[in-house]
């Protein structure tokens, strides 16, 4: 398990540097942005996946956009946990 965690770890900064040279490369973004979901960074992948969808061709961009507000629901969820909150938010 600790070999795969390194080798996503040596993915992502792999794909950080061809970033710098291809910063509009949605394919490359789109790519870097599920990786950082895999490693569970969802607020990096919702940045990422966010910018991915405003270069990439309207098809993708809908085809993206309900994984990322998905995304955004599993990255309150867990700034929540981490928060030390247990269970769900009840409203009286």
């Amino acid at each position: 398990m600790l070999h795969l965690l390194l080798c996503t770890r040596l993915a992502i900064m792999a794909s950080e540097k061809l970033l710098i040279l291809q910063p509009h490369n949605w394919a490359l973004r789109r790519d870097h942005g599920m990786m950082l979901y895999f490693m569970r960074e969802y607020g990096e992948a919702v940045q990422e996946l966010s910018i991915c969808m405003a270069f990439a061709p309207e098809e993708e961009a809908e085809i993206l956009e309900p994984f990322v507000e998905k995304l955004h629901l599993l990255r309150l969820e867990s700034s929540w946990k981490s928060m030390g909150h247990k269970g769900r938010l009840t409203v009286p």
